[in-house]
């Protein structure tokens, strides 16, 4: 804030930027969450199309509008549906997608317009085009990929470049793209101050949604709808043209500053190094797109409304441990994020004073393993108890050690701890597995693996768990396999 300048809070981009990311902007008008007005998409800064919904609260227009929206992402999520590798339960796609939105309002809109269409009927009265409950689906499934830590195959630029770089703003002004970007790449010949003014006055910098400005809509928007209305009772063919064409101006005008400061956003995080831990995070998302790819191939039933109680807790551990495990992967291959961590005394980092690599351990089988001890001095505040589990990014891949001790010494605190992985099969550790006297090397802690929780079956749960009279427990409709369990069906 002082420097009024933008700094580097990481060394490496800890999310996977894809080649061939497909761009969406969506427009809702203001006060009117679940009515889409426009969004521009596309796979390229000169390749990307503006779909209008001239009337946002008519029914009709807006499930046409799903329908050509639906057609372009289902285009795009079906070109990564060609190359498969592995066979049996290993095969998966090569690829997945990337959709990316300005801010986390764009998921959210992304969201309301995936449950308005999930659950459409393709026949009988009130039919929609077959795209729409099919882009429905997989729009929920992205969304809901969104919430979970270090995916990538739904991402809001903003959260990207905030993660990157630290600005003068509070987080809450970060999720505005444009004073963002002000903060990191004013345009030329402007300060950061100026680049600011500019990003605030919609006149100039119209929001990057998902909402459009209230003063836009009551200038401009409402009376161009009106006039579409008028023309539309009339119907007359010349009006109507001329009222959509008016109409489609105006809302072009609104997206396209965003659409350009999308791909100059895009630019700049293609410049920042990408950690080396994201390409194994990258695989997990390509299981899960191909997991649910499976689901959709064999007729899976929408995502449920709302989750059940078993669902809700299914899916808060998902959460948790993917936020452990991307928190742990950021330190373990950015110094930067590790001395966020150290200087929280949440890892540490320190010189060996003293080290004993012949130490053995005789395990309950009376097998004699080496366990060496390693003490380090750090000056580094360590609140880490005895018996945590630590990995390092200063040693070899697959050393693991456990804190045996940890006991202040002046101004400086002694932390000894036991080596337990990485050291090789023979009774003598592998030269370089062992930490020497004098080297310098850092420890956080080790996320570790864990069992999937056991939950109980849903006719299994207390009352104050089961699902009320007006909500039927389907459970048990669901079809037994991963798929399903991950996530689920409405009745």
């Amino acid at each position: 804030m002082e420097t009024m300048e933008a700094v580097h809070q990481t060394e490496f981009r800890h999310r996977r930027l894809s080649g061939r990311p497909l761009v969406i902007i969506p427009l809702t008008m203001a006060g009117e969450a679940g009515a889409p007005l426009a969004a521009m998409v596309g796979t390229a800064k000169r390749d990307m199309t503006l779909l209008v919904v001239p009337q946002p609260r008519n029914r009709d227009q807006r499930f046409t509008f799903a329908a050509d929206l639906g057609q372009i992402v289902m285009r795009y999520i079906d070109s990564y549906r060609q190359d498969r590798r592995g066979d049996g339960e290993r095969s998966h796609y090569s690829d997945a997608p990337q959709i990316l939105v300005p801010n986390h309002g764009g998921i959210k809109a992304l969201a309301d317009l995936g449950r308005m269409c999930r659950f459409r009927s393709t026949s009988g009265p009130y039919a929609v085009p077959d795209a729409v409950p099919e882009f429905g689906m997989w729009l929920t499934f992205l969304v809901d990929t969104a919430e979970q830590a270090g995916t990538s195959m739904l991402l809001p630029v903003t959260t990207m470049l905030s993660e990157h770089w630290a600005t003068g703003q509070s987080t809450l002004e970060d999720q505005n793209l444009a004073s963002l970007m002000a903060w990191i790449a004013p345009p030329d010949g402007l300060s950061v101050a100026q680049a600011l003014a500019d990003a605030e006055n919609p006149d100039i910098c119209p929001p990057a949604g998902p909402a459009t400005s209230p003063e836009f809509d009551n200038r401009h928007l409402a009376p161009a709808i009106k006039r579409f209305d008028a023309a539309h009772t009339l119907s007359d063919p010349h009006e109507l043209a001329t009222a959509q064409a008016e109409l489609r101006d105006l809302v072009a005008e609104q997206v396209k500053p965003t659409w350009r400061m999308m791909w100059t956003a895009i630019s700049l995080l293609r410049s920042v190094p990408e950690a080396p831990r994201t390409a194994k995070r990258f695989e997990r998302d390509r299981v899960s797109f191909t997991s649910y790819s499976d689901y959709r191939d064999t007729g899976g039933f929408p995502q449920r409304k709302r989750d059940t109680a078993i669902g809700a807790a299914q899916r808060l551990s998902r959460l948790e441990r993917a936020l452990a495990d991307f928190e742990a992967d950021m330190a373990f291959d950015d110094p930067f994020v590790l001395a966020d961590r150290r200087s929280a005394g949440e890892a540490f980092a320190g010189t060996v004073e003293e080290s004993e690599p012949g130490r053995m351990f005789t395990t309950a089988k009376n097998r004699r393993v080496p366990r060496p001890y390693v003490t380090l001095r750090t000056d580094d505040p360590v609140r880490l108890a005895a018996g945590t589990k630590l990995i390092s990014p200063s040693m070899p891949a697959g050393h693991k050690a456990v804190i045996a001790s940890v006991h202040p010494d002046g101004d400086t605190t002694l932390v000894t701890v036991e080596v337990t992985g990485g050291m090789g099969r023979a009774r003598t550790p592998n030269p370089g597995t062992v930490p020497e006297p004098g080297q310098h090397l850092a420890y956080l802690p080790d996320p570790g693996w864990r069992p999937t929780p056991v939950f109980p079956a849903s006719d299994h749960t207390p009352w104050t768990h089961s699902p009320g009279p007006d909500e039927p427990d389907t459970d048990s409709a669901v079809p037994e396999d991963a798929a399903a369990e991950e996530w689920g069906h409405e009745d």
